[in-house]
């Protein structure tokens, strides 16, 4: 008998029996989605951006295969997303300084 609640230790291993297959099927359930939602998540945002912006797929192409390696393939979906928004978002501005030394160069040319 199980002292804390005076079940027959049988019933009590059958229960954990039961727990722990849920919880492989809850375990499968989730390394499912994580990867169904973050190829659907890297494909739509490289597809809106061809569809809406095509210059900036030289920054979103590579940003979702990294991001996309670290989401689907490591199960690391956060990892993954920062990435991801490094490469976006962050890259970028480091060619900001040449993006305006151009407009002020056809600044002074007027």
């Amino acid at each position: 008998m199980c002292r804390s609640c005076h079940l027959p230790i049988k019933d009590v291993a059958d229960n954990q029996r039961l727990v722990r297959q849920s919880s492989k099927v809850r375990t499968v359930r989730r390394w499912l989605w994580t990867r169904l939602v973050g190829a659907a998540f890297y494909v739509g945002a490289v597809a809106w951006c061809a569809l809406k912006m095509p210059a900036s797929l030289t920054f979103v192409v590579p940003g979702a295969v990294i991001g996309g390696f670290l989401h689907i393939v490591k199960g690391r979906p956060w990892l993954g997303l920062l990435a991801f928004l490094i490469v976006v978002a962050v890259v970028p501005m480091l060619f900001w300084p040449s993006m305006l030394t151009g407009s002020l160069g056809r600044l002074t040319d007027w």
